[in-house]
């Protein structure tokens, strides 16, 4: 099972999910990274934006964010969608195209 966690960016520790509504969706990216190998996702709230929460599979952070109001709101829906883009996002990374992503 994937480990789920969410984290500050300003000091570097952990805050839970716990909004009701969240727990469909956290339970389909754990889904949604158990079938794309990723054993760890992290979602780290930017230290500007409360609202924004950037995602790292692995250990790959990367240049893409999720609103928090996928998890505050319930949106299972389509974060299986988002999760997908985030992953086309390391992809680009990892063969040296992020910096165009900026």
């Amino acid at each position: 099972m994937a480990d789920i966690k969410f984290m500050n960016e300003s000091d570097g520790q952990e805050f839970q999910m716990t909004h009701p509504k969240a727990a469909r969706v956290l339970q389909d990216i754990r889904a949604w990274a158990a079938g794309n190998d990723f054993s760890r996702v992290v979602f780290w709230r930017d230290a500007d934006d409360a609202h924004k929460l950037w995602v790292q599979l692995g250990d790959d952070r990367l240049n893409y964010w999720i609103h928090d109001s996928t998890f505050t709101e319930g949106k299972h829906e389509t974060v299986e969608m988002q999760m997908d883009y985030a992953r086309g996002a390391q992809r680009r990374s990892a063969a040296g195209f992020g910096k165009f992503d900026k």
